[in-house]
């Protein structure tokens, strides 16, 4: 498309002084959109110096030194920032969001961000949403990025080609915007890109929040895996000395014994296996050693265990603790997955274990002294949202009349009675039908379960088939979402977020298991899609509610289907009824068939 501006001359102006900005506060109060963006010597919000703030429209930036106006006692620019009225378009909005608001102060109201667009208008396409990347597919336009390198130094005065650059990075937006927003409107994901837009200063919030971790704690409790670790590895050691003829004497070992292999090493687990074992195993997997009914696989699997836990939540999660802050700051990724779903690092705090008494990681992260913790989650939710789906008589009876799902899948399944004790009754038959409801979400096929519950593969199908005869709507749903994907080439969830595949050629040889996962992803998208537009509904209204109601409360966390705040102790309980509510009106909004269910913990650390 033809620009609108020069990107090797771009019209710009740079401005000083509060009394050059005044007129030009003034004039871009009267716009409707504005383009933002910023220049700062790193990329940490609690370290860095902000050295401009470029504020433009289509045909010309303005680009001012915030050294030299400051910012957070300069009100035209607050207002001007948090005018619901004026559009604010930004090249991902939550690093600007994060870095204004810490330093000066000051909301972003009403953005536009153009790499959440482009993600949306690509989920399940693999392309890069950076800024340079979306120049190039969308413009034809490579934008010099090496200048971004020179912006380091905090007191060294600006280059022209510093300046330069910084007004291109908001000229080129309003292009972009004019290229994404019909197609946001022809492919009907105008509601999906409103919401990412609406969650970004909450999430914005959560991050610069951050969350306490007792530290010493935790310590501890890597130390005592560290012991059991230890514990488990001398006794593989003791298993597997009987195989090996000679055991050198190891001055530096606690026994005087040196180990017979390297725990570790690929190559001797492979020997011990199938040459001194003698179990022929293609590998030392998790799926080939669990199927071995030999002490030796196990006490493997269990030394792995702790060696799992130590190595995802040792020391290094500690690093990440901000010195300013004394908490940790994760970065959460709003559309790092296809589906929409949350993902989090820096450190990853969605994968720390919930319910484990071994490695209680929970109980190390904390509310200040005064304050509790406010847990809530979706009760089944997932389950829910298919039963909305599918419309399956047999799914809404059974979860309308508040039964384990699991042990009433396996009595339909098995045609036996279900009772309150079913769990204690057929514990077998109800992992069936929990391995089969929550698989099935994810596109498992007959094999995949057969794996999973280690039987064979011809029963893993009479049990598929047993479900679906118990639940026939699911399947009619599940398979015309997979049918539909590969005709239509996208599926969507119930609020229109849409995923888009690309069907290979029939000559590929790769094409059965192209097409298959086609298949799957289409089955598991309108869930786990509609599950996140669920809890990013969900914090928007508490964030809304905290506002309206002057709570003394702050969003700090957010896990797959649950929700973490941290507020003042006096009021924790009426509050945790209040954020009921919000995650119960979030999920009205998808789920019509069901009440939507939400359960609260307060107390003193983060567990539900």
């Amino acid at each position: 498309m033809e620009l609108k501006f020069d990107p090797e001359n771009p019209k710009y102006e740079f401005i000083t002084t509060e009394a050059e900005a005044e007129p030009i506060f003034k004039k871009l109060s009267k716009e409707k959109m504005v383009g933002v963006d910023i220049e700062s010597t790193s990329l940490n919000p609690f370290d860095v110096t902000i050295l401009t703030v470029q504020i433009g429209t289509a045909d010309i930036s303005y680009v001012f030194d915030s050294r030299k106006i400051d910012f957070s006692k300069y009100k035209p620019f607050k207002k001007l920032m948090e005018d619901s009225k004026v559009v604010k378009i930004l090249q991902n909005a939550k690093f600007d969001y994060k870095m204004i608001k810490l330093n000066f102060g000051v909301k972003i109201v009403n953005i536009y961000d153009t790499m959440l667009a482009e993600g949306i208008l690509n989920a399940g396409m693999g392309v890069s949403v950076a800024l340079n990347a979306i120049t190039q597919r969308r413009l034809d336009l490579t934008l010099k990025k090496d200048v971004r390198e020179t912006f380091g130094n905090r007191h060294a005065p600006l280059t022209e080609e510093q300046i330069q650059y910084g007004a291109v990075d908001t000229l080129v937006l309003f292009p972009i915007f004019e290229q994404q927003w019909p197609l946001l409107q022809k492919e009907g994901l105008v509601k999906t890109a409103k919401l990412e837009f609406a969650v970004t200063s909450v999430v914005g919030d959560m991050e610069l929040n951050g969350i306490y971790i007792d530290q010493k704690k935790w310590r501890t409790i890597i130390k005592d895996l560290g012991e059991k670790r230890k514990i488990h590895a001398q006794e593989f050691q003791d298993l597997i000395a009987p195989y090996y003829k000679v055991n050198q004497t190891d001055m530096f070992s606690d026994s005087g014994v040196a180990d017979s292999i390297n725990m570790n090493s690929q190559v001797q687990l492979m020997d011990l296996f199938n040459n001194r074992l003698n179990l022929g195993i293609p590998s030392t997997g998790v799926a080939i050693l669990s199927n071995l009914n030999h002490p030796v696989a196990k006490k493997l699997m269990e030394y792995r265990g702790y060696e799992k836990l130590i190595s995802a939540f040792g020391d290094s999660l500690l690093e990440k603790v901000n010195p300013k802050t004394k908490r940790l700051h994760p970065n959460f990724q709003q559309l790092r997955t296809a589906t929409g779903r949350f993902a989090c690092n820096n450190p990853n705090l969605q994968q720390i274990p919930a319910g484990n008494a071994e490695a209680p990681f929970r109980s190390c992260f904390n509310p200040p002294k005064g304050y509790k913790l406010v847990t809530t989650d979706y009760s089944s939710q997932e389950m829910r949202i298919l039963a909305e789906l599918s419309g399956d008589q047999n799914m809404l009876k059974g979860i309308n009349d508040g039964l384990d799902m699991h042990s009433y899948t396996a009595s339909v399944m098995f045609d036996k009675e279900y009772t309150a004790d079913f769990k204690k009754k057929f514990p077998e038959l109800r992992q069936v039908g929990k391995t089969i409801g929550f698989g099935l979400m994810y596109g498992m096929g007959a094999m995949g379960l057969a794996n999973r519950l280690e039987i064979t593969p011809e029963l893993g199908e009479e049990y598929m088939k047993k479900y679906f005869s118990a639940f026939p709507d699911v399947r009619k749903f599940l398979d015309g979402m997979a049918n539909n994907a590969v005709k239509k080439g996208w599926s969507s969830t119930i609020g229109g977020r849409k995923r888009w595949y690309i069907k290979p050629p029939k000559t590929d040889p790769d094409y059965r298991r192209r097409l298959g996962s086609i298949q799957r992803q289409a089955k598991n998208h309108p869930i786990q899609g509609t599950a996140a537009d669920m809890i990013k509904f969900a914090l928007v209204f508490i964030k809304e509610r905290i506002d309206k109601e002057g709570i003394d409360a702050k969003v700090i966390l957010t896990v797959h289907d649950e929700i973490v705040t941290e507020v003042k102790a006096e009021i924790a309980d009426e509050w945790a009824e209040m954020q009921i509510e919000e995650m119960r009106r979030a999920g009205a909004l998808f789920i019509k068939k069901l009440p939507v269910l939400s359960d609260s913990f307060v107390g003193d650390y983060w567990d539900h």
